[in-house]
């Protein structure tokens, strides 16, 4: 690991963070607690798998890459607010969209990275 990977995926996860805190202030005012996690997973989770397929046919350097990748999508993307809304939904007793929220996140981020990959296959 050099200090130049490094730059970049500070760098990528800069602007990632800023999209992901852009997207969440503006749902929390349009939709309930759970959609901007889901939403920047999934869209995480399909550009994700389209860039790894896409790097895998064009050269790439490998700090672009980690730019993207660890940096950008990986500031975009979280777990640990999907953790602690999980979390707030058992608090609240809503097991239901405790389940259904994990389910969803999962499954559509899954399928969303595998859609990404089969653009370029």
């Amino acid at each position: 690991m050099s200090f130049k990977i490094l730059l970049f995926v500070g760098f990528g996860g800069f602007f990632g963070a800023i999209l992901r805190f852009v997207i969440s202030q503006i749902s929390l005012k349009i939709l309930p607690m759970g959609f901007a996690t889901l939403m920047v997973n999934i869209l995480g989770s399909f550009l994700m798998g389209l860039i790894l397929s896409y790097s895998s046919k064009i050269s790439i350097s490998v700090e672009f890459k980690m730019l993207i990748t660890a940096g950008f999508l990986g500031a975009l993307t979280t777990f640990s607010t999907f953790a602690y809304e999980n979390i707030v939904f058992l608090e609240q007793g809503k097991i239901a969209t405790f389940f259904l929220n994990i389910a969803t996140n999962v499954c559509l981020s899954i399928l969303a990275c595998y859609v990404g990959v089969l653009i370029f296959k």
